[in-house]
């Protein structure tokens, strides 16, 4: 794994009862854009605010949830009209983004699919429509559907965002009246104590070995198609858009292991 990006520190909110989470995710958005450059990935300025807003979003999220969880999610926003796959991965202290922003058909309501993935126990999923714009919107929607909790996301500065999510006997009025301007004297105005701090870093983890074993089934079925005349393909990764070129060859040698 590589170095980690990024510090996310959490707190407890008292006489409030919420979690507070903070993180400055300039380090995330660089990796994020040398992963653009290295993929050739093109990506239209209102959808890449999206993506930066989707990894602020699961690092912080994630960074509230025990150690052994990972989190998956998919989204579908109405404006601007993108795909967005997010997840992080608390054992590994890993985030991703993807996004599809091309031969999208207009929808009128968003669509948030989230999986948790805690081993050995059972993928648990939770899908909901949101109506709201923006992805921190999206999330909130989410978080008041399924989890039956409010949380809420800020800009504290530059590439620093925070997030506060309701806890049992959460002082939802305070909450409810939180602002960009007021989060940034939280430090004085409520007693914060730190909970943890956790480092997370942008990597996918995908290489040509799993690439290889995501196509083998398609491989095994239909190989004439698949590859034509040709000795290779290029592939995408599907959770970050990395390209890969896989060889007819070595899928050859790995359907006969």
């Amino acid at each position: 794994m590589s170095e980690p990006d990024i510090e996310v520190r959490t707190y407890f909110a008292r006489g409030k009862n919420a979690l507070v989470a903070r993180g400055d995710f300039s380090e995330i958005y660089a990796a994020w854009y040398l992963h653009r450059v290295d993929n050739k990935l093109e990506i239209p300025d209102a959808a890449d605010a999206v993506a930066k807003d989707a990894l602020a979003a699961i690092t912080l999220h994630c960074a509230g949830r025990p150690w052994k969880i990972s989190c998956a999610w998919t989204v579908q926003l109405p404006h601007p009209r993108v795909n967005v796959f997010a997840a992080g991965d608390n054992n590994a202290g890993t985030v991703i983004v993807n996004l599809l922003t091309e031969n999208l058909q207009p929808i009128d309501k968003g669509v948030f699919c989230s999986d948790v993935i805690e081993v050995p126990a059972p993928v648990r999923r939770s899908v909901v429509d949101f109506e709201t714009n923006g992805f921190f919107g999206a999330v909130e929607a989410f978080y008041a559907q399924s989890e039956q909790r409010r949380v809420r996301f800020f800009h504290y500065g530059d590439d620093e965002f925070v997030m506060v999510a309701a806890q049992p006997d959460c002082d939802v009025e305070w909450l409810e009246g939180l602002t960009d301007e007021s989060i940034r004297t939280l430090d004085s105005s409520v007693e914060l104590s730190l909970l943890e701090k956790r480092n997370f870093s942008f990597e996918c983890g995908c290489n040509q070995e799993r690439m290889l074993d995501f196509i083998l089934p398609v491989f095994r079925r239909e190989a004439a198609e698949l590859f034509g005349d040709e000795q290779t393909i290029r592939m995408l990764c599907p959770r970050c858009g990395a390209r890969h070129t896989l060889t007819r060859e070595a899928l050859e040698a790995r359907s006969k292991d």
